[in-house]
């Protein structure tokens, strides 16, 4: 519901509607210059999978630990947005989005300000995620084997890169980005200041110690993006990389911090259809990964597939009694997995319930078999947006 309230109206309304009914639409307080928004979803999830516990290498099968596990997570995220606009049509936006998760932790998705022009132009500072070179499509839950991640680096796993290495909500690394929009074209420059060492799950890389003196320097990772968007149609491109030589160093004296990596999209969205075909590319030291992705949403159904294609030049020699962390050679990994949305339960406006599902393999093209590494899930989402 939208008011047009003096403020000492709209926090009268605002308070009564929240103590009165169970759920509210959102509430908005707005004049001739500003605007102030109000809202929030809660997400709860019932998730079964069978996982990679360990956090050694899952090259060996007496290394590789798994089990069943069922759990339950989720979050309530608040929205809380502004907008203030000048005579020129020139504005200022700022959104933060406290989360509480269910398990009693607290933290935040977005929070940021944005600067801009009548003309397009845009300057954001804060902390959100910049344009999707490798969108999902409905990603309820997806796994990988190997216990991977798309901006998460685990010695001894396996990677399914994305093209998010640089993207934005990178720890406590700071976001500044500009961006200008003209018809159908779109265009943007993001950067992530700070230190980047929490891309590394683990202290090793392909075997050697990371950063073992602490001398880790903050890293300045470059991010621009050209979209354009005719119609149903998207076409985007773009590519990462760090421009501070040695911001992480190995016990080697290497720079594993020296990434490089590539995206681009072609996506098609039109009535009851979302199509995204993707490739992502990434070099880094001593390692390339190469990830292709398609996924297609049809009235609330989703599936998608993903393969991802390691090739690692070098690891650490083995000596004595030294744990194998990596293995060299190339490496598969295949996802799929698809969902569901069942819109408006019960007749109730913005409650929501989706089922997901993947089923992940790797395989070594020098390791007879991986299958103890097989990854699988399920889950059941329920969503409510107020």
């Amino acid at each position: 519901m939208s008011q047009r309230l003096p403020l000492g109206g709209f926090i009268i309304v605002g308070v009564t509607a929240l103590n009165s009914i169970p759920s509210v639409a959102q509430i908005v307080y707005e004049d001739e210059s500003q605007r102030l928004t109000f809202g929030g979803d809660v997400e709860l999830d019932i998730n079964a999978q069978n996982t990679h516990a360990g956090e050694g290498p899952i090259f060996f099968e007496g290394d590789i630990e798994h089990g069943d596990e069922f759990d339950q997570t989720g979050r309530i995220l608040l929205d809380i947005g502004g907008e203030r606009r000048s005579p020129a049509n020139h504005y200022a936006r700022f959104k933060v989005q406290p989360l509480i998760q269910t398990n009693g932790g607290f933290g935040v998705d977005d929070a940021w300000l944005a600067i801009g022009s009548s003309k397009g132009l845009e300057l954001k500072v804060g902390r959100f995620e910049a344009f999707d070179l490798f969108p999902l499509g409905q990603d309820v839950f997806i796994g990988f084997s190997g216990d991977t991640s798309d901006s998460l680096y685990r010695d001894g796993q396996g990677y399914v890169y994305q093209a998010k290495e640089g993207r934005g909500r990178g720890g406590d690394s700071g976001q500044v980005m500009v961006s200008q929009r003209s018809g159908d074209f779109y265009a943007e420059i993001s950067t992530l200041l700070g230190d980047r060492t929490d891309l590394f799950d683990t202290n090793t890389y392909h075997g050697y110690r990371i950063d073992p003196d602490g001398q880790v320097k903050s890293s300045f990772i470059v991010r621009p993006v050209v979209a354009w968007s005719p119609g149903p149609w998207t076409v985007a491109a773009g590519l990462e990389t760090n421009l501070v030589s040695d911001a992480v160093v190995d016990e080697r004296g290497a720079d594993v911090s020296d990434r490089t990596g590539y995206g681009a999209r072609i996506s098609y969205s039109q009535n009851d259809w979302e199509l995204n075909t993707n490739l992502a590319y990434l070099n880094a030291h001593e390692e390339t990964n190469l990830t292709v992705g398609v996924n297609a949403l049809w009235q609330g159904f989703g599936v998608g597939y993903i393969h991802a294609r390691n090739e690692i030049d070098d690891v650490r020699p083995i000596n004595g009694e030294d744990v194998v962390f990596s293995m060299p050679g190339r490496y598969d990994i295949d996802t799929l997995y698809t969902s569901y949305h069942f819109a408006d339960v019960l007749n109730i406006e913005n409650l929501s319930i989706y089922l997901g599902a993947y089923f992940g393999r790797i395989d070594h093209h020098e390791i007879d078999s991986l299958n103890d590494a097989d990854r699988y899930g399920g889950r059941m989402r329920f969503k409510y947006m107020f």
